[in-house]
């Protein structure tokens, strides 16, 4: 492991006064084993507690970055990808959940070419409760359809990536805790090589503030642009099949059995409403893409 790449490691932080000063001192220790440049980039995403104050006396040079009010998780994350200074960016959470100690491990496959290394949480399903373990399997068969990979740890929050791929999909990356989702999901459309590493996964420290019913819709809703903007015949394919199934085979069966009026509003109120949200999706990654652009020139 002589010629290790040189890694920025950020870690968002909201109310994590419980949990922050623990994570700090397991990371800079097994960091500083290491014979590589890294570097640990907090970002305290407006947190009311001592969260901040605890960070910046720690010290061992960690920085400190603040925003003034909370943003959510994806975009604390993505402050901190946007001020690292290397190439390789890594995260993990504040509350202790994460074995950081398996960073090593994660390193190790990043020198093999993989342009992201995922820690696999190989006794997550044994802390999950009944109902959210259906979801999770439910959750991870349908991304897998969707990118036609295997996808077997999407939310994992340790994981190591390049910035620059990320920096590629930011505008499609989720503010919020399913940031890393999206950002599975844009690696693989891209082609990137991916690999898991097998850890452990501990409970939090402090309760957990993730919205999972507004989140997951704002995931699709960025999952959708995605695909849009990346494979649009994909896209496009979906969308026409889903036109079939839900307008014009209801409408041929109301035909069928002589309801012609009904049929034919149906087909025209149905065809409309599609119309015009396959011009909303369109039009939104076009603001996205022009954005991105401009991030880029600048």
């Amino acid at each position: 492991m002589s010629d290790l790449p040189r890694i920025s490691f950020v870690i968002p932080a909201y109310n994590e006064a419980g949990g922050i000063l623990e994570t700090l001192q397991r990371i800079t220790k097994t960091l500083s084993a290491l014979p590589n440049q890294t570097e640990v980039i907090v970002v305290n995403d407006g947190s009311r507690d001592e969260t901040a104050a605890l960070v910046s006396a720690f010290g061992q040079g960690v920085k400190l970055i603040s925003h003034p009010i909370n943003i959510g998780y994806g975009n604390a994350l993505k402050t901190g990808i946007r001020a690292a200074q290397y190439e390789y960016v890594g995260i993990t959470d504040a509350d202790g959940t994460y074995e950081v100690e398996d960073i090593p491990k994660l390193i190790e496959k990043i020198t093999l070419g993989f342009d992201m290394v995922v820690g696999r949480r190989a006794n997550v399903k044994k802390l999950d409760s009944f109902s959210k373990r259906i979801f999770r399997g439910l959750f991870q068969y349908g991304l897998r359809k969707l990118v036609h990979k295997k996808i077997e740890d999407p939310n994992s929050g340790l994981r190591i990536f390049r910035r620059s791929t990320a920096l590629e999909v930011f505008p499609f990356l989720c503010g919020t805790f399913s940031f890393t989702t999206s950002l599975t999901i844009f690696f693989f459309m891209l082609d990137k090589f991916v690999c898991y590493v097998d850890t452990e996964y501990a409970l939090r420290h402090g309760s957990s503030k993730v919205k999972i019913i507004s989140d997951s819709f704002r995931t699709i809703q960025l999952i959708v642009q995605g695909i849009t903007y990346f494979n649009p015949i994909k896209f496009f394919l979906f969308f026409s099949i889903l036109i079939v199934l839900v307008v014009c085979i209801p409408a041929m069966t109301m035909a069928l059995f002589l309801m012609y009026t009904l049929s034919l509003y149906y087909m025209i109120f149905g065809s409309a409403i599609a119309v015009l949200i396959g011009l909303g999706i369109v039009a939104d990654t076009i603001r996205l893409s022009l954005n991105n652009l401009k991030q880029t020139e600048l």
